[in-house]
């Protein structure tokens, strides 16, 4: 059976390091959700589509009303970007989707929770996703029987990322 990927682990443990580096050399469409940093602090985070390069601000410390923890999140911009590209993935052959994240402030958009349960029953997927969550869709997706669940940490980074590869 082909399993969807779904990395997880607490902060700064290389969750989203591991999918970028993961991605280099496949078919992938999907979304990359980095950090933004002004005068070394992190104001809030990006979401770029992978294969077109567009990308937009998702959160930020400047964004209301939306908030998870002290950012806003732009939940118009996070459609704008991350539905068209998880889509072009369902709509390609031999394809593999990104997601990175699958966590509290993609939860405020119910067209991107859709558009993930889509890509997830029809292609394979390797998304990063909130470890600790009480989120029932986020706790769902993380019980679901077509779901490998890994725990990276900055020890196993290594091992995971050649056991990844080998599967993917």
């Amino acid at each position: 059976m082909q399993y969807n990927i779904l990395v997880t682990g607490p902060p700064a443990s290389g969750k989203s390091t591991l999918i970028q580096d993961l991605i280099k050399s496949k078919k992938v469409f999907g979304i990359l959700t980095p950090e933004v940093r002004k005068d070394g602090e992190r104001w809030g985070f990006k979401v770029i589509d992978i294969k077109t390069g567009k990308e937009g601000i998702l959160a930020s410390i400047e964004i209301r009303p939306h908030m998870v923890s002290k950012y806003g999140v732009d939940v118009a911009e996070l459609d704008r970007i991350a539905l068209p590209a998880i889509e072009a993935g369902i709509k390609t052959k031999d394809s593999t989707i990104v997601v990175d994240e699958i966590g509290q402030m993609e939860m405020h958009s119910e067209k991107f929770k859709k558009v993930v349960l889509k890509a997830l029953d029809t292609k394979r997927v390797l998304a990063t996703i909130s470890m600790k969550s009480h989120d029932p869709f986020i706790e769902n997706i993380k019980s679901r029987s077509d779901v490998k669940l890994i725990y990276l940490t900055r020890v196993n980074y290594e091992r995971l990322e050649k056991e990844i590869k080998e599967e993917l």
